[in-house]
């Protein structure tokens, strides 16, 4: 009787878990969509993964489009693609 009993609680507990924003499941889920960012946007970084852009040869200050993954404050992990400014402007 206790077999049971204990099987149908471990299934409970794993299908509960399975379904947390947190769990490694759901950010894998949401890391692999990449968002166009909006600048009006509010953004809720936690830590930033990795920033990437592609550089123009031809014209080394123009804008070109780059891409951050982050880690939000709920632990899930987002894509996010931008535009930028190329790496040999001057900024003033």
């Amino acid at each position: 009787m206790k077999l049971p009993l204990f099987v149908a609680l471990s299934l409970t507990s794993l299908f509960a878990f399975a379904g947390e924003p947190g769990s490694p499941q759901s950010s894998t889920a949401t890391s692999a969509q990449t968002a166009q960012y909006d600048y009006s946007e509010d953004l809720d970084i936690a830590k930033v993964v990795r920033i990437t852009s592609a550089n123009n040869a031809a014209n080394p200050c123009a804008p070109v489009k780059a891409q951050m993954e982050y880690i939000d404050s709920k632990g899930v992990a987002h894509k996010l693609e931008y535009t930028r400014l190329g790496d040999a402007c001057e900024h003033s």
